[in-house]
């Protein structure tokens, strides 16, 4: 940027190798040096007092880390101050691979992180078949080290940080399962795939596990139908599913919902926002959804659509209860800030957030496959009935 001192410093040797009236040359020197003046005052004044802070620790503290780590512990201090406990930082490093989870690629272990209403790091979900999955890792386990740091009070992205490396090398952890630490040693892999993993589990009956709403899942589960016969049934499997993309969990939820709302949030100063289905030719197999205690978000949000317009029979246990409406928004140097712009509800107007999804059967959690092929033949077989006495 060309400064007004930098101008006046060009125009005095201007004015040194060419003739000049003084009195016009000290008049415009006055000016310039007046308008300079007021300028860097005008800097100092816009200044705030964050900024002033990081500037005179740098300048005289001996102890001082760089600026951008003053920089991250301030956006994140204040990330704190606001009382949104789903709010992160994410800095420059590992903005990229929280993009990259969203998007269904997984680097380093195959695990998602959340922070638990106590500000503790817990595993959200676990990708199938990654090496966290095969080291035992479970979801709500509670993460206390990595390599040796430990990670108490710590934002997610410090946490994804210290979990990213190589592949082939080795991350060691420190967990905790019902007040109960272990430590695991897990080699690292390359990206990883699948959320969504289908099979024919019994005859017309397809069983669709869901592990996150990462961007396309909608495609996978479409696929899923067209390659198992269904026509008996349909298991959707949202158990330890953390949610993800709202737009792509309107995608998945309409297949299977005609015309009508999906899922409704108000954010701030705006008039309410509504997601709608757009099908006039979904599937119409019966259905059942199996939900767990870590069933939350966007995945809260297909499982309330499907409930309130009665159009499947949901199993399990009641849900997280995360209906918070996340908004990412980019920073200039490429990081980038999540943070609740809102709050999810179903198309009944029933609200998520720190309630959750009742299921219309509760199921013990190994039941709950065996249940659903129960209430997928029972639902058939009435069909059945049914069109044998229109006939």
């Amino acid at each position: 940027m060309f400064s007004p001192l930098s101008w006046l410093r060009v125009r005095l040797a201007q004015w040194r190798g060419s003739r000049f009236n003084a009195t016009t040359a000290f008049s415009t020197l006055a000016v310039l040096v007046a308008f300079a003046v007021g300028d860097q005052v005008g800097q100092a004044r816009n200044k705030s007092p964050v900024d002033e802070s990081i500037t005179k620790i740098l300048k005289k503290d001996a102890q001082a880390p760089e600026k951008k780590v003053l920089q991250r512990a301030a956006i994140e201090a204040v990330l704190k101050a606001t009382g949104d406990q789903w709010a992160n930082y994410f800095p420059q490093s590992t903005a990229k691979v929280f993009t990259q989870s969203l998007q269904g690629r997984y680097s380093g272990i195959g695990i998602w992180l959340r922070k638990n209403s106590s500000g503790v790091i817990e595993v959200s979900s676990v990708q199938p078949k990654s090496p966290a999955a095969r080291a035992g890792i479970k979801v709500l386990d509670s993460i206390t080290e990595i390599n040796g740091t430990t990670v108490e009070g710590s934002s997610i992205a410090t946490a994804v940080a210290l979990l990213r490396g190589k592949a082939g090398s080795t991350v060691q952890m420190q967990l905790e399962r019902e007040q109960r630490q272990y430590r695991v040693n897990i080699n690292r892999e390359g990206v990883l795939s699948g959320d969504v993993v289908a099979n024919q589990i019994a005859p017309n009956i397809v069983y669709i596990q869901v592990s996150a709403i990462s961007s396309n899942v909608s495609g996978d589960v479409h696929i899923a139908l067209g390659k198992y016969s269904h026509k008996n049934g349909i298991i959707l499997d949202l158990r330890d599913n953390p949610g993800g993309l709202i737009d792509e969990a309107a995608n998945l939820s309409q297949i299977f919902l005609s015309e009508g709302p999906i899922v409704s949030y108000t954010r701030k100063g705006e008039a309410d926002r509504v997601l709608t289905s757009q099908n006039t030719s979904p599937e119409i197999a019966p259905m059942t959804v199996l939900i767990n205690r870590s069933t939350a978000s966007s995945a809260e949000v297909i499982t309330g659509a499907l409930q309130d317009r009665n159009r499947a029979v949901i199993l399990g246990e009641k849900s997280y209860g995360k209906g918070t409406v996340q908004e990412v928004s980019s920073l200039s140097d490429g990081s980038k800030l999540e943070f609740t712009v809102g709050k999810y509800r179903t198309p009944s107007g029933h609200q998520i957030d720190q309630i959750g999804i009742s299921p219309d059967l509760l199921v013990p959690e190994n039941l709950a496959i065996t249940k659903a092929i129960q209430v997928l033949s029972g639902l058939a077989a009435l069909d059945k009935g049914q069109n044998t006495t229109g006939k």
